[in-house]
């Protein structure tokens, strides 16, 4: 595929890094695989991508898919759902030894995926032919009936540390990602985020953002919220947001890979230009679109 993008929207998308993007192989039915999306992001200009799975480890299959497409920075991901043991440090260590660079908490396992969406998958998407039915499973909760933080999440956010790698809050509740982040701050530890800010699920007060900023936390934004079939998230209360919280805190991504939805770089392109008419300024933009992902992912500086 290609994009006949005008020339100034060809010049706007060079550089760019999308920390959260959704690809096959997937047990959703999904419109790109990872060759496809490294091999069109390349052609469009990007710096790099994260590919995400939800139920599987895939910074082995990254590692293969950077030698066929060469020429930008690939990176693979771990999701902490049950497929993969749940809250699992050794899944953790496995994927750090593949070259994992993003790491995400529970999500549609998470209860509180189950309990907002009544289901621990998405109430829109189709599961790819083949596939067997999905089951009810227990939702994983990261704290214990006291509000304590669980032993395995404090080795978990250890071994992130360590490694250097990020973090995302993925769809867990408000009262975990605080336990989270102060567990992070207590070992010192700067890449935490919270995933896909005013998304569904995790659409928190701002007096919270705020508040978790306090303790030291990132900020994700993702084009995903605003997409016109489901949440129709307003644009403007996502850059006022961002706004409110300091755009050295925040960084933006597509969160897209759905039928139903925009194509990625195509959601990355509506992204930036949102950005432009709401205020921001060129270095903001950049901040927001390459140098944060870049530091958080530990690339040079470009």
């Amino acid at each position: 595929m290609s994009f006949a993008f005008s020339r100034a929207d060809t010049n706007l998308l060079q550089g760019v890094i999308d920390m959260h993007l959704h690809t096959m192989p997937c047990l959703f039915d999904r419109p790109l695989d990872d060759l496809e999306a490294a091999e069109q992001a390349r052609a469009a200009g990007y710096r790099g991508l994260v590919l995400k799975s939800i139920y599987v480890p895939n910074a082995d299959r990254v590692e293969l898919v950077r030698r066929v497409v060469p020429g930008i920075e690939l990176f693979g991901s771990l999701v902490l759902n049950h497929s993969v043991g749940g809250l699992n440090p050794e899944a953790v260590r496995a994927a750090i030894g593949f070259g994992m660079k993003v790491m995400w908490l529970p999500t549609v396992h998470a209860q509180h995926h189950n309990d907002h969406f009544g289901m621990p998958t998405y109430p829109w998407l189709g599961q790819r032919e083949g596939t067997l039915p999905q089951v009810p499973v227990p939702g994983i909760r990261l704290v214990d009936a006291e509000g304590a933080l669980k032993p395995e999440v404090a080795e978990i956010l250890a071994l992130a540390k360590a490694a250097d790698i990020v973090t995302g809050t993925g769809h867990i509740a408000l009262d975990e990602v605080y336990a989270v982040a102060r567990e992070a701050k207590r070992i010192g530890y700067e890449k935490l985020v919270q995933t896909h800010v005013g998304w569904h699920a995790t659409d928190w007060p701002l007096d919270d953002l705020k508040a978790l900023a306090d303790l030291g936390i990132k900020f994700e934004f993702c084009i995903n919220p605003c997409m016109p079939n489901r949440q129709q998230q307003s644009p403007r209360k996502l850059t006022d947001t961002i706004k409110a919280l300091g755009v050295e805190r925040c960084f933006i991504a597509s969160d897209l890979g759905q039928h139903d939805n925009a194509h990625p770089i195509e959601g990355m392109r509506m992204w930036l230009r949102i950005l432009a008419m709401h205020g921001f300024a060129q270095n903001d933009i950049d901040h927001l679109a390459r140098h944060h992902p870049a530091a958080l992912l530990g690339l040079p500086a470009a």
